[in-house]
């Protein structure tokens, strides 16, 4: 779907009200597309919902995308589309302390958040990139909830709760 990203599987679902709104506003091939993909996979999207509801129940009303990866290997970025802090959730037979996201905090320091079946909010548009797991040997699954639509929030703290 991205043809830039090095993952084995990579899925961005967007919310029906996004695609809907560009929809109508457009009426573009790709808002027509992004709804027949949200509704192919509305089981797996109530899930996730479902899942982001038990940490918090705004952002799971409000999130615009889903991103579901297999085995991604990202480097170093900045989520520049971003409204606000995102949630990640990873899950896998990948070992733990491994394959968290790194985040900066500032230009020299970073930390990594253990998002290894768990939530953990981050700021995407600070300097982020998933830390190391073997990849080769292991498997790693991840959900991204985000927002990219609605009024832009502070960019405040990088990171939101435990932090390694």
């Amino acid at each position: 779907e991205r043809p830039m990203i090095r993952a084995a599987k990579y899925m961005i679902l967007r919310s029906p009200n996004e695609a809907e709104e560009k929809m109508i506003q457009l009426g573009s091939r790709r808002a027509h597309s992004a709804i027949r993909k949200y509704q192919q996979n509305l089981s797996l999207w109530a899930a996730a919902k479902a899942a982001m509801a038990t940490v918090d129940i705004r952002f799971a009303n409000s999130f615009t995308g889903l991103a579901i990866t297999k085995n991604f290997v990202g480097s170093p970025h900045i989520d520049t589309t971003n409204i606000g802090p995102f949630y990640g959730l990873s899950l896998g037979n990948f070992k733990d302390g491994t394959g968290g996201v790194r985040v900066e905090l500032d230009a020299m320091t970073v930390c990594e958040v253990n998002t290894k079946n768990r939530l953990g909010k981050i700021d995407g548009r600070f300097v982020h990139f998933v830390a190391p797991y073997d990849v080769d040997e292991t498997t790693r699954y991840s959900l991204i909830f985000y927002l990219t639509e609605g009024e832009v929030q502070v960019k405040g703290r990088a990171v939101f709760g435990d932090i390694v």
